[in-house]
């Protein structure tokens, strides 16, 4: 039976960041193929068919564009109107093998598209019911075999007359899926780092009018200046703003690496396909009406990114507010925002274009540097995902600063999230009902993410942990000279969290003088039992400028973070603070994160007793094209396959009841709840949360956090239970969720009666088709 080939369609990210379209061969593409063909160099032609082939015969095309997707399958990987490779297999007599081979046009050898379409290849064998790949190859083909050998796959090597057979077991292992993130993380941020760091700029639409889109972007570029040539585009000017225009992007003179596009929306797609003439890398599209206009514009936009990408390129937008880079080999102010900001080490992402124009003024304001800023708009193509794959290995950005109106893709948001926060904070700005805020709050702090709720919260982390390091724990001094802001200062400490340290607040009282200050701060910092220090410190008239000098010259000496709150005077050298509630409520967020990355994070412990084959069978016969319930024995045997005991039929609970439920979060994806059975938890919301994948730790952390965790634990007499059993539960409803995503909902009540036995007494399940998982071949959504 033939597979739905438009599931295997899909654009790609190559290793230099360039985009290429994945598609199933069709009748109609003989005459590319064959023009693909002409194109090819004698020593690719004698690898691919071992000699000279100078042209293509019938059959080898017929075999490729009639091969029934299913026992022959073929991808063809796309560029414009040509075809610029072709992987193919054929199934062998063995069903369970097929003999593949893949033919890569020179001009693209060298840019990862092989492996790609392995990846591609590999899934598309695995469901249909392949066990492993072959292929013969000469000797001397070492790229070839480098493809096998370095996709992380097992593979067996063995000579036959003259040439290497190799067999690829297609079944995914830790390696193999390592060598796929691996190369996610190095297209995405390298396709990135190609938009943020053009050579050459056109704007198309730059206009000879003030206050237009077109006009104000052009000037900004120019004015900032930006290091390499810019070409403005307008064909009703012959200069603009002095500078020679051209017609359209085509008649540039030279080549162009990025183009601001600011027309009407109905204009764009002819100016797409002449960038594509022109070789451009990269679009920023700041014209509105495609998504932000109804369903046309929504249509519109669909298109525009099809057609952007089917040329190989990505796209910032549409209705955005443009990219920016503050690196002074680029200065590139691609914004409406009037001037670039100081050179710093806090990079950001935003969707709406105002808010990060209102964003990057208040930060100027507080003396924040920034490294990279990128106003996605609409979203339609680059992703906050996209600028976390950039951010993770960015040697100029420290911290990463997040505005995400949505989150796409949210199984890779967490795991990218996770990945980010374990090198430099990430701080994401995302306001919550009251009844979601402990789902996440949970959430957001398993990734290691600083959520907030305002701009205003953003930017007072964001100058602690710009311009200080990390403390070491919570335990704060207070130093003060008035007995308000000292008192206010403690109070906040309380409600945030945070440990005033033995001794303190220590108050100078109003007479106290510039030295007074001095030796108090001297003697904090170098205090073992304090973390960091708040200082609320009025200065004394006349003695601004001392006080600000004496704290910026301690606070650089040591490795504590060192606030400065009192009202009339900003430091950027120093965090400083209008009040004592918001230096401590940063303070407290930047703690936390702090614990959080000293803390090891566990591992995903080998689950023994799992028989995948047997649970994808029960589910199999369940899942119904427009989903469904499961439930009942069906959904018994399946927590069977995977180790999980269930309760004798007629059975009473005798321990204490636990509810654990498997859904998707809207932020974080694949989630797990975990609670204490009975009327008071679900009143009280009393809930543990995390998202998928989840390790050990992240396990025992979760039973012990509910406020009713003492009933597990001996509370009222009880025998406690079995921790370890417990989590060994909860672990395995995680593979679940890690394993079926056509189970969208999973909810299980179980009896922990004491000792090991931890059984489900009751289960049900919604069944539903399945998106593409995360750990899937890799594709732009």
């Amino acid at each position: 039976m033939a597979a739905d080939p438009t599931t295997w369609e899909a654009d790609v990210l190559l290793a230099d960041g360039g985009v290429v379209h994945l598609r199933p061969a069709r009748l109609d593409d003989e005459a590319a193929i064959r023009a693909m063909h002409r194109r090819l160099s004698a020593e690719t032609i004698r690898f691919r068919f071992f000699d000279a082939y100078p042209r293509l015969l019938d059959h080898d095309v017929e075999r490729v564009i009639s091969a029934d997707r299913h026992d022959r399958v073929a991808l063809l990987a796309t560029l414009g109107e040509d075809v610029v490779g072709i992987a193919y297999y054929s199934r062998t007599r063995d069903r369970r093998e097929a003999e593949v081979a893949f033919l890569i046009e020179d001009a693209h050898q060298g840019r990862g598209l092989g492996s790609i379409v392995l990846e591609h290849l590999a899934v598309i064998g695995r469901e249909a019911g392949l066990r492993r790949f072959t292929a013969d190859v000469l000797p001397e083909n070492r790229a070839m075999v480098a493809v096998f050998r370095d996709a992380g796959f097992d593979v067996k090597a063995a000579f036959d007359s003259g040439s290497i057979r190799l067999s690829v077991d297609l079944e995914p292992t830790p390696r193999s899926r390592e060598v796929m993130r691996a190369r996610e993380h190095h297209a995405e941020a390298r396709s990135v780092a190609r938009m943020l760091t053009p050579r050459s700029i056109a704007v198309i639409g730059a206009g000879r009018r003030p206050g237009t889109v077109g006009y104000e972007i052009f000037r900004r570029i120019i004015d900032t200046p930006f290091a390499g040539p810019v070409y403005p585009v307008n064909p009703a000017a012959s200069h603009i703003a002095g500078v020679l225009a051209y017609p359209s992007i085509v008649d540039v003179p030279g080549d162009v690496d990025v183009a601001f596009v600011a027309t009407p929306a109905d204009a764009i797609p002819g100016i797409v396909r002449q960038c594509a003439r022109k070789g451009v890398h990269a679009l920023v599209v700041l014209s509105s009406g495609f998504a932000d206009a109804g369903d046309e514009g929504r249509a519109r936009q669909a298109a525009l990114v099809a057609l952007a990408r089917s040329h190989g390129m990505r796209l910032v937008g549409p209705a955005c507010m443009g990219i920016m880079n503050t690196d002074p080999g680029v200065s590139l102010n691609g914004t409406l925002v009037p001037r670039l900001p100081r050179r710093g080490n806090v990079g950001f992402f935003a969707q709406s274009g105002a808010l990060s124009a209102d964003v990057l003024s208040r930060a100027m304001a507080r003396g924040i540097g920034v490294s990279v800023l990128v106003s996605a708009g609409n979203r339609a193509d680059i992703s906050g995902n996209d600028l976390l794959q950039y951010f993770l290995d960015d040697p100029a950005t420290d911290v990463v600063l997040l505005y995400l109106e949505t989150f796409g893709n949210p199984r890779k948001f967490a795991r990218l999230a996770r990945a980010v926060s374990r090198r430099k904070p990430v701080v994401a700005v995302q306001a919550v009902a009251p009844r979601e805020r402990a789902r996440a709050e949970a959430m957001f702090r398993q990734a290691g993410v600083i959520r907030v709720d305002t701009l205003g919260e953003m930017l007072d982390v964001a100058t602690l942990l710009s311009g200080t390091a990390l403390p070491v724990g919570n335990r704060v001094a207070i130093i003060h000279n008035m007995m308000a802001l000292g008192g206010i200062a403690a109070a906040a400490c309380a409600v945030y969290g945070l440990e005033i340290a033995g001794g303190y607040p220590v108050g100078l009282g109003p007479s106290a003088s510039v030295d007074d200050l001095a030796e108090a701060l001297t003697a904090a910092l170098a205090d073992p039992d304090v973390d960091a220090v708040v200082t609320a410190f009025v200065p004394p008239l006349g003695d601004d400028q001392a006080v600000v000098q004496t704290i910026e010259e301690l606070a650089g000496e040591g490795a504590k973070p060192v606030l400065v709150t009192a009202p009339g005077y900003v430091t950027t050298r120093v965090p400083s603070y209008p009040s004592p509630e918001e230096a401590v409520r940063a303070l407290a967020h930047v703690a936390r994160y702090a614990l959080w990355r000293a803390t090891p994070p566990g591992g995903v412990p080998v689950l023994d007793g799992i028989d995948m084959q047997r649970a994808a069978a029960e589910l199999a016969e369940a899942e119904t094209a427009d989903g469904g319930e499961l439930a009942g024995d069906r959904l018994l045997r399946l927590l069977d396959a995977y180790g999980i005991r269930t309760a004798a039929a007629g059975s009473e609970p005798e321990g204490v009841p636990v509810t654990v439920r498997l859904s998707d979060d809207p932020v974080f994806g694949r989630a797990l709840s975990f609670g204490v059975g009975g009327i008071a938890t679900d009143l009280m919301e009393d809930r543990s949360w995390r998202a998928l994948p989840m390790t050990d730790a992240d396990a025992a952390r979760m039973i012990r956090e509910v406020r009713a965790a003492p009933m597990l634990f001996g509370y009222g007499g009880r025998p406690p239970v079995d921790a370890a059993a417990v989590e060994d539960l909860l672990m395995r409803l995680a593979r679940i969720g890690t394993d079926l995503p056509q189970i969208t909902e999973l909810q299980i009540t179980a009896d922990c009666a004491g000792g090991d036995r931890v059984e489900v007494s009751a289960a049900w399940a919604a069944v539903a088709p399945s998106a593409a998982p995360d750990d899937g071949a890799r594709r732009l959504s």
